[in-house]
């Protein structure tokens, strides 16, 4: 099988994984013994027919499965509203997800720096104290509670230092913001590419040349990062010593061996052959930090798509639980068919 006809067997379960994700959150949701229309209202003073008009809106008084439809169908439509926020739910998306992509990509950074290295050091000096080390932090790293941790650092770096921020997030200039979007119009294909990109605030005041922002972002985000790479550093540093070890005891390496190839070309043939297994671990944190490390934004007061989602569950905001799970079922799928491209790269048996 060729990688064309690879891709497109992947592609094609995209449409039933998604419509499954939403189908079986609904049925969560639904499952609560509670009025969600009453937790939208808080403690509101509202008459009955004001309370049967929301129900009515969003079909509240009609079966589950027409209920269902009526959320998915508004969402691919553009036309669903959060109840509580009174703003259309991708709107609200839109707003959060490039929040959350800063955060996921200083996680990713802080854990990729943190974790392959030291996979790499305990796997060269396999059973020494620098091994041993390296083993207890992945354990400590893999049983610690999140917020634990996040905790521990905020009163540390936060309150004892004063070396972070925990309040607000920095946005370029409206200037800023109106260029990178007119891109588009400029240069129809790179353009919407880099539009795109210039949509996360930090991207967008590099491409503006607005360093002060860039500074402020990091010194906000860069906690919540080394948070997420102290967690997930463990357990990469564990995946990648155990596949090199494993990579190395392989019979081609003793055969490379005994041809007398040079030890550094040894290590590069059991690294390629190692980072298979790194490169899914990867590629599923990088997808759940894109869907919304929920308790570091909310431990951390960050007001990206975790957060959103985790206030709707709260207020049974079902709109905001239908829009956030497509919007993270887009995001695992689309890491997914990245982690397989990447696969079938590395390892072209993976195609067959």
């Amino acid at each position: 099988m060729g990688l064309g006809r690879f891709l497109v067997r992947r592609i094609a379960t995209f449409i039933p994984t998604i419509i499954g994700v939403l189908f079986v959150t609904y049925l969560i949701a639904y499952a609560i013994p509670a009025d969600p229309v009453r937790a939208w209202v808080g403690e509101k003073l509202m008459n009955r027919e004001a309370l049967e008009e929301i129900r009515a809106k969003y079909k509240f008084d009609a079966p589950w499965y027409e209920q269902f439809a009526f959320l998915v169908t508004s969402l691919l439509t553009g036309n669903l509203e959060d109840p509580i926020q009174h703003r259309n739910i991708f709107d609200e998306l839109f707003y959060r997800f490039p929040i959350t992509v800063e955060v996921a990509i200083m996680g990713f950074i802080f854990t990729a720096i943190i974790g392959i290295p030291l996979g790499f050091i305990a796997a060269l000096k396999k059973d020494s104290i620098v091994d041993f080390f390296v083993r207890i932090f992945a354990l400590v790293g893999s049983s610690l509670p999140a917020f634990v941790l996040y905790y521990f650092l905020i009163l540390f770096l936060f309150t004892y230092m004063h070396t972070t921020v925990l309040a607000g997030m920095p946005f370029p200039s409206q200037t800023c913001i109106a260029s990178v979007s007119s891109l588009p119009s400029k240069i129809p294909v790179i353009g919407h590419i880099v539009s795109a990109i210039g949509s996360v605030p930090m991207f967008g005041a590099m491409m503006c040349g607005e360093w002060g922002v860039v500074a402020d972002t990091f010194r906000r985000l860069y906690l919540p990062g080394l948070a997420l790479g102290l967690l997930d550093g463990g357990l990469i540093a564990r995946i990648v010593r155990n596949s090199l070890l494993d990579s190395l005891s392989q019979e081609y390496i003793q055969y490379a061996k005994a041809r007398g190839l040079r030890k550094n070309r040894i290590w590069m043939h059991a690294l390629k052959n190692a980072s298979i297994p790194v490169v899914t671990v990867l590629g599923t944190l990088f997808g759940g930090l894109l869907s919304g490390a929920i308790v570091a934004e909310t431990v951390f007061n960050i007001p990206g798509l975790g957060r959103y989602i985790y206030n709707a569950i709260t207020r049974l905001n079902f709109p905001a639980i239908i829009g956030g799970t497509f919007l993270v079922a887009i995001v695992y799928v689309m890491v997914n068919l990245i982690v397989d491209i990447i696969y079938a790269v590395l390892d072209p048996r993976i195609r067959y």
